[in-house]
């Protein structure tokens, strides 16, 4: 692995990048600087896609295309995730693969809805100290390299799916994957602004450079007007490696070929082997400290949802080690108590009231839920509770001043999350709300081997404690070996009177879980179809400061500027309020209803 002391640049570079894959002119506004803000007007939402016998929504047109041929062909909505899922692997890699992790909410149509967790692990001979080493002041080692690579759980997570609930061989589900991974696929804008703007990165690492940059032959540069004189002073034989370009075909042969394996082998032999005598080996080359045992080690739980309701409305998401499930649940009982959404949407008044609840039930989170392995007595169910909103509901109210203490991640827009979500409804009502990722954009910048496999950065996902004494100290999420760090992750299925009316979820770091319960609203309180409910501009606050999407008026800008808030207005569709898949179900829609976040580059397929 090369140096990683420019990896900080790196990183935010993102931000740049994002803002040509999505023609966004930022417009800020910070408190005392005066009213700068541009604001774009609403626009009709996408129209959905309607369907009569299923349904598949994902990050890629041909992750969703993949889903849509298996339930054609007689699988089911688990079949036809997962090969949503091997799809995704090969198509949106910088976001979410076989080296990350994740939680499945699963309901079958004939019994009780499961969650399969696998969310990745620490190694169990970590050593915390080495992410505190004063020399290391950035942190780059809990951001990037083999420092920062937890134990994948896809694999796993994925083979508990198949053999719970698989109709289809394997395989079939692999086949599509495998087929573009060998031909290739066109670059779409995302990916090719992603890879321009990690260039410095991706080309210092010749397997991240092989994967994600095209090789031009010197013989051909010299005959390219395009590109820069200075190439003549480069060795012939040498060849020179660029940016893959929107439309280019990037092809994938190591991924195909572990693909091949794992159908070969099954979906376990990932965690033994070749394979993961790759994943040790580059893991370990970068500093890290996992070995086979961690490997070979690693297991899913399968366990129950957890509940909530909200208006009529029965909620089901997923437990710890992901707080986003029981943020959204304190979060919509607040809403209830504090009659947040009464004022009406997007008003002002309704986007503060909103803001201090979603900030409660973050705070609440961050002193109650991590592994539960390692929660030991935290009774962190109370969240979920009445009893308990009425408590942390009590200070929230249009005179209240933003929290400017809230010890929470602090806003900054130049997050973009990364992540990836599906969802899928069969012709005989099974459905799958999945969320998964590698963590920051190509993950750990760790590529195992010849595998094609880019491990995930998940250590960053840990808390570090503190230069000082803080007694805001996030303790429960300290490093530990075998330890799974908290996660945002938040699918959700909503039911009605029992039945399935609502299925969706969104990538987005610590914004996923006020973007559901925003979603949520906008479908039970203000009656919007599914497209424009997730089209809707977002909100996120943290402390005293705010960012939405410049679609609301300059009126409820000001508005929230005299409640205390610093505004930030950075883009009509900004990526960090996340990029959400959704299906309504009858009778929330006259039939199978999809809709694909248009901030990111998903789409519905139905049939």
């Amino acid at each position: 692995m090369s140096s990683l002391k420019n990896t900080t640049a790196f990183r935010k570079q993102t931000f740049v990048v994002t803002t040509v894959l999505f023609s966004i002119i930022s417009a800020w506004f910070i408190s005392g600087c005066g009213p700068k803000w541009q604001v774009t007007p609403l626009v009709p939402a996408p129209e959905p896609v309607y369907a009569d016998s299923g349904m598949v929504v994902a990050a890629h047109p041909l992750a969703s295309e993949a889903g849509l041929s298996v339930l054609r062909d007689g699988g089911n909505a688990v079949d036809a995730a997962l090969a949503a899922l091997f799809m995704l692997n090969v198509v949106e890699p910088h976001a979410s693969g076989l080296g990350g992790g994740g939680f499945a909410l699963v309901k079958p149509a004939d019994g009780d809805a499961k969650v399969v967790t696998f969310r990745e692990r620490a190694p169990k001979n970590v050593n915390p100290a080495i992410y505190s080493d004063p020399v290391d002041s950035m942190h780059i080692r809990i951001k990037l390299g083999g420092t920062s690579v937890c134990v994948p759980g896809a694999a796993a997570g994925w083979a508990v799916m198949y053999n719970k609930w698989h109709t289809l061989p394997l395989e079939r589900l692999t086949r599509d994957a495998i087929r573009i991974a060998e031909e290739g696929f066109p670059v779409n804008p995302m990916l090719a602004g992603l890879i321009s703007g990690y260039y410095d990165m991706i080309s210092k690492d010749s397997l991240l450079a092989k994967t994600f940059l095209k090789t031009l032959a010197i013989e051909e540069a010299e005959d390219s007007s395009d590109v820069d004189s200075s190439i003549a002073d480069i060795e012939p034989q040498e060849p020179l490696r660029i940016p893959y370009e929107v439309g280019d075909t990037l092809r994938q042969p190591e991924m195909a070929k572990t693909l091949r394996t794992l159908t070969e082998r099954g979906l376990r032999s990932f965690y033994r082997g070749p394979i993961a005598e790759e994943i040790v080996t580059a893991v370990t080359a970068g500093g890290g400290a996992m070995t086979l045992d961690d490997l070979e080690f690693y297991d899913v739980e399968v366990t129950d949802p957890i509940k909530g309701s909200y208006k009529g409305y029965e909620i089901l998401t997923v437990p710890p080690p992901s707080r986003g499930g029981a943020v959204m649940i304190e979060a919509l009982n607040l809403f209830d108590l504090t009659g947040a959404t009464d004022a009406g949407l997007g008003d002002p008044g309704s986007i503060h009231l909103m803001s201090q609840c979603l900030q409660q039930a973050y705070t609440d989170a961050r002193f109650r839920i991590s592994d539960p392995v390692f929660m030991k007595k935290i009774d962190w169910q109370q969240m979920l509770t009445s009893e308990h909103a009425e408590t942390a509901a009590k200070g929230i109210s249009l005179k209240a001043k933003p929290h400017i203490h809230t010890p929470v991640p602090p806003l900054d827009t130049k997050d973009q999350g990364n992540t990836t979500h599906l969802v899928v409804v069969d012709r005989w009502g099974n459905i799958v709300s999945l969320t998964q990722s590698i963590n920051h954009f190509f993950g750990a910048g760790v590529i195992a081997g010849n595998t094609g496999i880019l491990l995930n950065d998940v250590m960053a996902d840990f808390s570090l404690p503190p230069d000082e004494p803080d007694p805001n100290r996030d303790t429960l999420n300290y490093i530990q070996g075998r330890k799974r760090p908290r996660s945002n992750m938040a699918p959700l299925i909503m039911l009605k009177d029992g039945k399935a009316v609502l299925v969706v979820g969104t990538p987005g770091g610590s914004r996923i879980p006020a973007a559901v319960t925003q979603i949520v609203v906008n479908i039970v309180d203000f009656n919007l179809d599914i497209s424009t409910a997730i089209d809707y501009p977002r909100f996120f606050a943290v402390g005293n400061g705010i960012a939405l999407e410049n679609r609301y008026d300059i009126k409820t800008l000001k508005k929230l500027r005299k409640y205390g808030y610093r505004v930030q207005a950075p883009a009509p569709y900004h990526p960090y309020f996340g990029g959400a898949q959704g299906i309504s179900l009858p009778p929330l829609s006259e039939k199978l209803c999809g809709a694909a976040d248009k901030r990111r580059a998903g789409a519905a397929r139905g049939y």
